[in-house]
């Protein structure tokens, strides 16, 4: 009977190795299976934060550009409006020009007065336009330049050279306002 007993402790025994070793595969295959998928899932969440990174990279780079455009558009439409009201001024700004120019030479002391304030009000015109960023085109003795003269005639003289302004041009930053009037040599 022992030795039944003793062959029944070994089977089991046996059995118990047997048990124990297939439970430490199974375990470290299961622990080698969650290792494995734990590494992608880091990998698959590491992918997805590269792209998510990348995203927003771009978002900010779109959102900068964005406030880039709307800045300039912003200027743009200040300039043009600021350009549409300037044209308007420049036939005012003339008239005070040729009021000037006109000015009798012996006026009593109330036309002195009266001349007076034609050249603040001039001067104070000029002033603001030049603040504004307007400038005038500059033409006398300059080459004939069709993108800021307008020729209107022309005379004995150096070849497409302006001889005479006939009305003063302008321009508010690249944007010529009001093309300079001419009188353009014929090369005679």
């Amino acid at each position: 009977m022992t030795d039944d007993k003793n062959n029944e402790k070994i089977d089991l025994n046996k059995k118990l190795k047997e048990a124990k070793l297939k439970a430490a595969q199974e375990t470290e295959k299961a622990s080698s299976t969650i290792k494995q998928e734990g590494e992608d899932e880091l990998a698959k969440l590491r992918e997805e934060l590269a792209q998510m990174t990348e995203t927003a990279k771009r978002t900010m780079a779109d959102m900068q550009n964005l406030r880039r455009r709307y800045e300039e558009e912003k200027k743009s439409l200040v300039l043009m409006a600021n350009a549409d009201l300037i044209k308007n001024l420049l036939p005012i700004f003339d008239n005070f020009k040729r009021a000037q120019t006109h000015a009798p030479k012996d006026a009593n002391e109330e036309t002195a007065k009266w001349l007076e304030g034609i050249e603040m009000a001039t001067n104070q015109l000029e002033k603001l336009l030049q603040d504004f960023g307007v400038k005038k085109i500059e033409s006398l003795g300059q080459k004939f330049n069709p993108d800021f003269h307008e020729a209107l005639a022309q005379d004995k003289g150096e070849k497409d050279i302006v001889l005479e302004e006939l009305e003063s041009g302008y321009t508010l930053g690249d944007k010529v306002l009001r093309h300079a009037k001419v009188k353009v040599g014929n090369g005679e």
